[in-house]
């Protein structure tokens, strides 16, 4: 009898008790990065909202590929952040969304666009990074409207055109595209740019814990719940806010 009670003292711990995890993620700044504070955004929230749950939170960084494979095969606890996939679900339990990731047009304030709907960018220069995962929509309006669409490999080269005159506007995340900003110019430049109060798409984020811990579903009601918490006490919004006036950045006074 002794013995089975330990066992399952044992058991309550180890699946319903968890104090520490170790999560994956990979480079994706300003959202996760070993070189912000909190190393960025996302684990800082993670971290946050477990830490109300009473668990502690380690973040290993990979290659992105290999930082879900890891998670997949139950040698980290879960990883962050992805997006909706029918596939990840079938090895992963997904948390809510943590992190509405807006995508909007970036271009110079002294060229103003207007824009409800692709065919109104149909004599505008645009720019964008070869291999990026845009929307459906996107790709479709190249085709038909058609877009005059300059593909590069690199966002720097996307504002290094937007400045030079030879593009007009390119898509890119708020938060990515205001972050590479800041590391690839100084203020002044930064300041020329503006982005279109309209979104033209949206994606969220969400953490994932394997399937291979027995106790994959608890901790995302931990977490859930811990998450909850920080939204309605207004400190995720601060979070956001400091991640975007650039006190994630260790450069940064």
């Amino acid at each position: 009898m002794r013995a089975l009670f330990l066992w399952l003292l044992l058991w309550s711990c180890t699946c319903y008790g968890a104090t520490s995890l170790v999560l994956s993620t990979g480079e994706y700044p300003p959202y996760c990065s070993e070189r912000l504070k909190y190393q960025g955004l996302i684990p800082h929230i993670i971290t946050r909202a477990f830490a109300k749950e009473g668990i502690r939170v380690h973040f290993d960084f990979y290659p992105w590929k290999r930082a879900y494979r890891l998670s997949e095969e139950g040698v980290v606890d879960g990883t962050a952040h992805w997006y909706e996939s029918a596939e990840r679900r079938k090895t992963h339990l997904y948390s809510d969304p943590i992190l509405a990731e807006t995508y909007v047009w970036f271009y110079l304030k002294s060229a103003p666009v207007e824009w409800q709907d692709y065919p109104d960018l149909a004599h505008r220069a645009l720019v964008a990074i070869s291999g990026y995962t845009y929307n459906e929509a996107f790709y479709k309006a190249v085709k038909s409207v058609p877009l005059n669409v300059q593909f590069v490999t690199r966002l720097r080269q996307s504002f290094d055109l937007i400045l030079s005159g030879r593009a007009d506007l390119t898509l890119e995340n708020l938060d990515v595209g205001f972050y590479s900003l800041r590391q690839f110019y100084p203020a002044s430049t930064v300041d020329l740019f503006t982005t279109h109060g309209k979104p033209v798409m949206r994606v969220e984020g969400h953490l994932l814990i394997s399937r291979k811990r027995p106790d994959a579903a608890e901790l995302i009601a931990r977490f859930n719940h811990g998450l909850k918490a920080l939204r309605e006490s207004g400190e995720l919004e601060q979070m956001l806010l400091a991640s975007r006036s650039g006190q994630y950045e260790l450069d940064k006074p």
